[in-house]
């Protein structure tokens, strides 16, 4: 069991530490008191459920890019040993590669905003 606060662990941070694991991320107490679940199979991302429903594939992925700038929030992550994703079908988006996407595409948006805020 992994638990704790955002302001902590980063989401891109807490996401490293799920590569090659198995099991639900429950994070909660989000701006808007949102809460969501991340479906992670042998270090992939395999769904991810907000408010009771599982997102498609934009949906998805502009979660993942909220909770990647996320400062506030608390998560708890159990380990499963096998299990059956809920969702059909799944993304299978392995951890490593959706933070190093994220990571670029957040760093070319701030970019981008430094050289129209200097024009």
């Amino acid at each position: 069991m992994l638990s704790g606060n955002l302001h902590d662990l980063p989401f891109a941070r807490l996401l490293q530490t799920l590569h090659g694991k198995t099991g639900v991320l429950e994070i909660w107490h989000l701006d808007g008191d949102a809460r969501c679940t991340i479906y992670v199979k042998r270090g992939e991302i395999r769904c991810l459920e907000q408010d009771g429903r599982f997102l498609e594939s934009p949906e998805a992925k502009r979660l993942l890019k909220a909770l990647f700038t996320a400062e506030r929030g608390a998560f708890e992550f159990a380990p499963k040993t096998d299990y059956r994703t809920p969702c059909r079908p799944s993304f299978r988006w392995p951890v490593e590669r959706v933070v190093r996407s994220l990571t670029l595409k957040l760093t070319r948006e701030k970019l981008r905003e430094t050289i129209e805020d200097l024009l």
